[in-house]
């Protein structure tokens, strides 16, 4: 059934570009998982707020944001410029679907936006002090779950917590606030500027240091026929990234303007990232980070044998300094 649905909207998705191709050529799109809502797309802003990407050959005017769970790449398809920012599983369910994509970069080996939050008052003190509660996650086979699952499993109590779905991060809060759960997953602006309202017992960066959980992909035959316009997208997303650490100030006012902060919660939000290795990467492959993606979907039963990274990667179109061993 999910398979078929793939290829449904999948179908749409490629008419719609063969229809608009008599039209005058306009500036192009850019879809991006989450964008203004993770921390880990900051250097697409910032790559359109300074005009990177038009200095480096490729005119996107605009950037949408997908909720995840597919919506980026049914976006990215649908566009005249196939390139696109995903969830790593999303690209992977895709794959499985049928579908040619290829994973062109890296965009975040770090999950630090994340971390599991119990009230103030609960006895709850340790990992270990989970057994035989319950805890909320926002979707079964989220990032969430096999997060969870895995900080179970890693610290002995893999069977011996109840995992709960909640249909997202506020209905998990709000099952928390009520005593229905005993922990539950908080991100981020809320994980910061709700400090007080939560006790965080741990973070999942702490449990799982890299994890590549965030992609920049494209379809086989858009590389193969546009190689130049994707390595322009590469080598503005580096710029992004190199100019958000040497101008901490100017990236953290972007930051405010698209993410909808005032400068203050900016300046709170921030600092911390910069501090987080592979919160943003320049592009390159992560083994430890692709290892643990592995490890993620064999978790949630995506798969029963470790994924193969080599055939679905393509560095090809990273600088050379940037490409690495799987």
């Amino acid at each position: 059934m999910k398979t078929s649905l793939w290829r449904s909207w999948l179908l749409a998705a490629l008419v719609a570009p063969a229809l608009a191709c008599s039209l005058p050529a306009l500036a192009a799109t850019l879809s991006v998982s989450q964008y203004a809502q993770v921390n880990a797309d900051l250097p697409f802003a910032i790559a359109l707020k300074k005009g990177f990407f038009k200095e480096e050959g490729v005119d996107i005017d605009r950037i949408i944001s997908g909720q995840g769970g597919g919506t980026a790449l049914r976006n990215m398809l649908a566009s005249d410029l196939p390139y696109g920012v995903v969830a790593t599983s999303a690209a992977l369910a895709g794959i499985r679907a049928g579908v040619d994509l290829k994973i062109v970069n890296t965009v975040s080996d770090n999950i630090g936006e994340i971390a599991l939050v119990t009230l103030p008052d609960s006895p709850i003190r340790s990992i270990k002090d989970l057994a035989g509660k319950k805890i909320a996650i926002t979707a079964p086979k989220s990032t969430t779950e096999w997060m969870t699952r895995m900080v179970l499993d890693k610290n002995g109590l893999s069977g011996q917590a109840e995992i709960v779905p909640a249909g997202g991060f506020a209905p998990a809060l709000t099952a928390l606030s009520l005593h229905a759960v005993d922990a539950a997953p908080l991100n981020d602006p809320g994980l910061t500027l709700k400090a007080d309202t939560y006790r965080v017992l741990f973070a999942y960066s702490d449990q799982i240091p890299r994890v590549t959980w965030l992609v920049g992909i494209t379809t086989a035959q858009f590389a193969a026929k546009e190689p130049e316009k994707l390595r322009g997208i590469l080598r503005a997303y580096r710029r992004a990234v190199d100019f958000l650490y040497a101008n901490r100030a100017e990236a953290t006012s972007i930051y405010a303007e698209v993410w909808e902060l005032s400068p203050d919660e900016a300046s709170r939000l921030l600092p911390k990232y910069f501090d987080m290795p592979g919160e943003w990467t320049h592009g390159e492959f992560n083994p430890e980070g692709l290892a643990t993606m592995s490890a993620a979907e064999m978790v949630i039963g995506n798969t029963d044998k470790p994924v193969d990274w080599k055939p679905i990667i393509d560095q090809s179109l990273l600088p050379e300094d940037l490409r690495r061993p799987l």
